[in-house]
């Protein structure tokens, strides 16, 4: 694995709407996530930012025990909280995230349900089905991009 430095590529991950749909019943959590961690195998050096609002309740540590080890090992960190209710958040976090670790010229993409958290046509964002999340589908589209920003 690459040392975090300007030249990586960070994947920021939303939960909620990506690895389970959204509002699903607490046993469905994370039934995404096999497909997830699948894609992401195949971009070992690509780097891990939970962006997801479950960074509010949850520690990172936890936050990494969800997934399995060698996925776990590669969540360099969580966004931090920008300013509530105010339009394009999620955006305002990632780019904070960035600037605050000196990163301002890796690649990055954020894998997110919230559309209006980015501006519209945001090229940094695979957009997946709150209803859903993670399909076999999004899930090559997401190996594409990957494939892409790593430079494979």
């Amino acid at each position: 694995m690459r040392p975090m430095a300007q030249g990586m590529a960070m994947l920021f991950l939303d939960f909620d709407g990506v690895l389970h749909p959204a509002f699903c019943p607490d046993e469905e959590h994370f039934c995404r996530r096999p497909l997830f961690e699948s894609v992401m195998r195949r971009f070992p050096d690509v780097r891990i930012v939970i962006s997801s609002s479950w960074r509010r309740i949850y520690a990172i540590d936890y936050l990494r025990s969800r997934f399995s080890r060698d996925i776990a090992e590669r969540i360099v960190g969580t966004t931090q909280l920008w300013v509530p209710d105010e339009s394009l958040n999620r955006l305002q976090e990632i780019v904070a995230y960035i600037e605050r670790k000196g990163l301002e010229h890796a690649a990055w993409l954020a894998l997110d349900d919230s559309a209006f958290e980015f501006p519209t046509h945001c090229a940094n964002l695979l957009l997946c089905d709150s209803r859903v999340g993670l399909t076999d589908e999004r899930a090559e589209v997401l190996a594409q991009r990957l494939a892409i920003l790593d430079g494979a």
